[in-house]
């Protein structure tokens, strides 16, 4: 007989509801009371069988029980005190949230450089805007390209512009829903005014003078902003920890780099494709708590397997600030969390302090909560232009975030840089960058020239934009 359970896609923030069939293999089925996205469901959504592979917990190569490796992590723990980061991006329950942070205190790091922006601002960036005024807005300004990165909006996107709604781009490329495209560069060009709404996007490696400078544009005019978020609680993980000392990646990165780090415990978070390979060398210990197998969980010292994000118990909040209940029961995750704080943590109690946090009795996800969004200042910024004869460019997906493989495994450049390198169809491109080359296929499409486009890591980058050289 097969178990079913609803839950929510962990390939983004948008939160759209699905079910889980377990029958032998693993098989998605819509959920069309989803208030998120209706039944709809992205390439990566159907894409989820491949997602779950199942893990075990693991101590120094040797295969043992959750509880045994959950001991063993403490005591490196224990051992590392004044040396330990605590990672998690928000891939995991508003209610293990709270506990992680709990446990990770001193050091507690989701990714998000918000001390780089201004206090007032971080309502904003947290949490977004109903779905339903995108659909209502009569001019909508793209930060983003949607369906590279957020394929579910564009359905909301063209609603907008069925009933008479303006799309512009501020994109590398031409999108195929906009009227006007413009290139980053042009962004002087860009007219706002209290009609507009500016979506962008706001993920670890964003740079926050761009982030700013969005936040800036749309203050300045008068128009309402909403930033999309990659995890699948995003939106929970940074309400949760608004009142703890979260440390930036960047600031963890030179925290390993300079030997301040030696342990790092990641709670549902994969470092490796935010934290070059070299950083990572240089831990002592490695410790990653999931319900998924990945290639960081073959490098950790110490694995802590739970049961995967659709069987768990416990709460979501998705990108419109929608609590989500997930449809499973277990909370192993939970009960190793308490194994290493030496506390049991309850379940009932975090959920309550979940509900207390959003202002809600109870969890429906057919209900928005009020949040207090306060006005900010326009915050000063100073983005600067590329100083490089031609960059690559990475627009994060959702397959990049997961490592998992996708079909879209080439570099997208424009006809003329193509032709100037005499390139052959069907053949590779070579790329070199920070002392590393690789060889690539590539795609003819309405790129600005001198700029590639990847929505994979490669591995050279060093950023979000990574001056290259080309050839063939």
């Amino acid at each position: 007989m097969a178990n079913v359970y609803s839950t929510i896609c962990p390939g983004c923030n948008f939160g759209c509801g699905l079910y889980i069939r377990e029958n032998g293999n693993l098989d998605v089925d819509f959920r069309k009371s989803s208030p998120a996205n209706s039944g709809k469901l992205c390439r990566f959504g159907m894409s989820l069988p491949r997602l779950y592979t199942p893990v075990r917990s693991m101590v120094d190569g040797k295969e043992v029980e959750l509880t045994e490796a959950a001991k063993d992590a403490a005591k490196r723990i224990s051992a590392s005190k004044g040396s330990v980061a605590f990672l998690s991006f928000g891939n995991t329950t508003c209610e293990e949230h709270l506990a992680f942070g709990k446990l990770g205190e001193a050091y507690l790091c989701t990714g998000a450089d918000f001390e780089a922006l201004p206090k007032d601002t971080y309502q904003t960036i947290s949490v977004g805007i109903p779905y339903s005024e995108i659909e209502a807005a009569k001019h909508i300004v793209l930060f983003i390209d949607p369906y590279e990165q957020y394929p579910l909006i564009v359905r909301r996107i063209l609603s907008a512009k069925k009933k008479g709604a303006k799309i512009t781009s501020v994109w590398w490329k031409d999108l195929p829903l906009a009227d006007e495209n413009l290139r980053p560069a042009d962004v002087s060009k860009l007219k706002l005014s209290g009609d507009s709404l500016v979506i962008a996007d706001f993920h670890p490696l964003s740079d926050m003078e761009n982030v700013k400078n969005v936040l800036s544009l749309a203050k300045n005019a008068g128009a309402r902003i909403t930033f999309l978020k990659p995890f699948a609680n995003s939106t929970g993980a940074y309400i949760l920890s608004k009142d703890a000392k979260q440390k930036s990646l960047v600031q963890l990165v030179e925290d390993i780099n300079k030997g301040a780090i030696k342990t790092l415990f990641c709670l549902e978070s994969d470092p490796g494709e935010m934290i070059p390979a070299e950083t990572l060398g240089k831990l002592t210990t490695l410790i990653v708590q999931t319900g998924m197998a990945s290639a960081i969980t073959k490098k950790a010292h110490v694995v802590i397997a739970h049961e995967p994000l659709y069987k768990k118990k416990g709460t979501l909040i998705n990108n419109e600030g929608r609590a989500q209940s997930l449809g499973g029961e277990g909370t192993r995750g939970l009960d190793a969390l308490g194994v290493m704080a030496g506390v049991k943590f309850e379940f009932g109690v975090l959920n309550e302090s979940v509900k207390k946090t959003i202002g809600i009795n109870s969890i429906d996800e057919f209900t928005i909560p009020k949040y207090d969004r306060p006005g900010y200042a326009a915050p000063q910024a100073s983005v600067k232009p590329v100083d490089a004869k031609t960059a690559l460019v990475s627009v994060f997906n959702p397959f990049m975030w997961f490592g998992l493989p996708d079909d879209n495994d080439f570099v997208e450049m424009n006809l003329n840089t193509a032709r100037a390198l005499k390139l052959l169809k069907s053949g590779t491109l070579k790329i070199r960058s920070n002392g590393s080359a690789i060889e690539k296929r590539f795609k003819i499409g309405p790129v600005q020239e001198n700029v590639l486009l990847t929505g994979r890591k490669f591995g050279i980058e060093k950023g979000m934009l990574t001056p290259v050289e080309i050839s063939r």
